[in-house]
C-alpha cells in the first residue's frame, strides 16, 4: 500500500532536467521580443487596474515574462548555478524598473487616475497570498519541469498575479499615494520570494544536478540567506492576515448588532461604513425609512457594549424616499444621494439636528438637484395659514425654478419627494 500510495504521488517520474533549464534560461532576458511583451503586459494590466476590468487584467499577466526570472533565482540556488543566479537576478531587477516605469507614465498621463477596487485590491496582502504564491510556484516547476508540454503555466500567471501588484506600485509612485506603492510592491515582493522558494524545493526535491558551489560552506551560507529573506517577507503577511480577520470580525458584529436590526425595524440600509475619528469609531449608516427611534438606539448600543464594542457610536443619515422610490433611483444616483448626505454633519462631526423652524435648505437643494437633475434653482420659506380654530398652521413652501418645462407627472414626482423629504403631509410647490 505504501510503495502504491509513493507511486501514485511521484513527480520525479518523466522529469527533464535540461528542458527545464533550457526553457527557463530562454525567457529570462529582457531584451527583444521579452522586452517587448513585457511593456504590452505593463500597458494592458494599467489599463486593465485604471478601469477597473478584470479580463483585461488577466490578459495582461497570461503574456508577462517575469515569471521566468523569477524561476531562475529558485532554480539557480538549487543546482548552485552562479552564472543562473546573477543572470536571474539581473534580469528580474530590469523587468521590475521597465513595469514600474511604464506604469508611472500610464498613470501619470491617465485622464481617470482614481483608485479603483482592482488597484486597491493589491494594496493588502496576508498571508492567504503567501500560499498562493508558494503553491503557485510549486505548480509552475512542476509543469515546467516535465517532459512533454502541459498547460498549467497560464492558471499560474493568473493565479500568482505578478504584473497587477507591479502596475499598482507605479499608481502609488504616479499619484503619490504612497500607502498604495508599499502594500502593492510588498505583494510582489511576496509572490516573487516564494515563487522562488517553492522552485528551489521542488527541484531539490526532483534531484536536479547541482553546478557549482561545490564548497560546502557558501551552499550553506546561500541557503541561509534564502531563508532569512523568506522569514522577512513572511513575517508582515502573518500581521495583515490577523488586521483582516480583526476586520471581518467587527465587519459581522456591526451587521449583527447595528444593521440587522435597523432593517428589521422597517428601513433599507443603502449603505454603511466604519470610520475612525480620534479614539472614537463612527459606524455611518446611510438608510432610507423612518426616524430611529430611542429604544432602538438604546437596544443597539446596549447590544454594542455586550459585544465589548463601547468605542463605537452610530451616526444614522436618512434618506427622505420609500424603498419604492430607492428602488427607481439607479445605482449611481443612489451614490450621489448618498455622498451628498455628508452635509448632515457639522464640524465637530455631529448630526446635523435643523431648528423647529429652519429647513435644512442647503443640503435638500444638492439632494433634490442630484435627484431632480431639471431643477435649476431651489429657494424656501414659510407660510403661516391660519384655520377656523384661530389657530395658525405653519405650510413649507418651495419654490423652483427649471432648465426646461417639465410635465405633470415630473412635478407629481417632485411633490411626493418634498413631502416624504420635509416629513410633512403637506407642502406648497411653486414653480417660478
Amino acid at each position: 500500500m505504501k510503495k502504491a500510495l509513493l507511486r501514485f504521488l511521484d513527480i520525479r517520474e518523466n522529469t527533464d532536467f535540461e528542458k527545464t533549464r533550457s526553457e527557463i534560461i530562454n525567457g529570462i532576458t529582457v531584451r527583444g521580443y521579452n522586452f517587448w511583451i513585457l511593456i504590452c503586459s505593463t500597458i494592458l494590466t494599467t489599463i486593465g487596474l485604471d478601469t477597473n476590468s478584470a479580463a483585461v487584467i488577466i490578459g495582461g499577466m497570461l503574456i508577462s515574462p517575469l515569471m521566468s526570472p523569477i524561476l531562475g533565482v529558485g532554480l539557480s540556488l538549487a543546482i548552485h548555478e552562479r552564472w543562473l543566479i546573477s543572470h536571474s537576478f539581473r534580469n528580474l531587477f530590469t523587468a521590475v524598473l521597465i513595469s514600474l516605469g511604464t506604469a508611472v507614465i500610464y498613470f501619470y498621463l491617465s485622464p481617470l487616475g482614481e483608485p479603483t477596487p482592482e488597484l486597491q485590491a493589491r494594496t493588502f496582502p496576508t498571508l492567504l497570498d503567501v500560499l498562493i504564491a508558494l503553491f503557485g510556484g510549486v505548480a509552475g516547476i512542476v509543469s515546467i519541469s516535465r517532459h512533454q508540454q502541459t498547460n498549467a503555466i497560464p492558471g499560474v500567471a493568473i493565479a500568482t498575479a505578478l504584473m497587477p501588484p507591479l502596475c499598482t506600485a507605479g499608481f502609488g509612485i504616479a499619484t503619490s499615494r504612497w500607502n498604495f506603492f508599499f502594500g502593492a510592491f510588498y505583494l510582489f515582493f511576496i509572490n516573487a520570494v516564494f515563487i522562488s522558494m517553492a522552485t528551489y524545493l521542488v527541484s531539490r526535491y526532483l534531484h536536479f544536478p547541482e553546478k557549482e558551489f561545490a564548497e560546502k560552506r557558501v551552499a550553506r551560507q546561500y541557503k541561509r540567506w534564502f531563508i532569512i529573506i523568506s522569514m522577512v517577507a513572511l513575517t508582515p503577511s502573518v500581521y495583515f492576515l490577523y488586521s483582516v480577520y480583526i476586520k471581518e470580525s467587527t465587519k459581522s458584529d456591526i451587521e449583527q448588532y447595528v444593521i440587522t436590526p435597523i432593517k428589521l425595524d422597517g428601513n433599507e440600509v443603502l449603505k454603511w461604513e466604519d470610520v475612525k475619528k480620534d479614539s472614537q469609531n463612527l459606524i455611518k449608516i446611510y438608510y432610507s425609512g423612518t426616524q430611529l427611534g430611542d429604544s432602538l438606539k438604546n437596544s443597539i448600543y446596549s447590544s454594542l457594549r455586550k459585544s465589548k464594542m463601547t468605542n463605537y457610536s452610530i451616526v444614522p443619515m436618512r434618506v427622505n424616499l420609500t424603498k419604492e422610490e430607492v428602488n427607481q433611483l439607479s445605482a449611481e444616483k443612489t451614490r450621489q444621494i448618498i455622498e451628498e448626505l455628508h452635509l448632515q454633519e457639522l464640524r465637530d462631526n455631529q448630526v446635523l439636528k435643523p431648528s423647529a423652524d429652519t429647513l435644512p435648505f442647503t443640503q435638500i437643494f444638492k439632494e433634490t438637484k442630484t435627484a431632480f437633475p431639471f431643477i435649476d434653482t431651489l429657494s424656501n420659506g414659510w407660510l403661516l395659514q391660519p384655520d377656523s380654530s384661530n389657530l395658525v398652521d405653519t405650510l413649507p413652501v418651495v419654490f423652483y425654478r427649471t432648465l426646461k418645462p417639465i410635465d405633470q407627472e415630473k412635478t407629481e414626482q417632485l411633490y411626493k419627494y418634498f413631502v416624504q423629504r420635509l416629513g410633512r403631509d403637506t407642502v406648497v410647490l411653486i414653480n417660478k
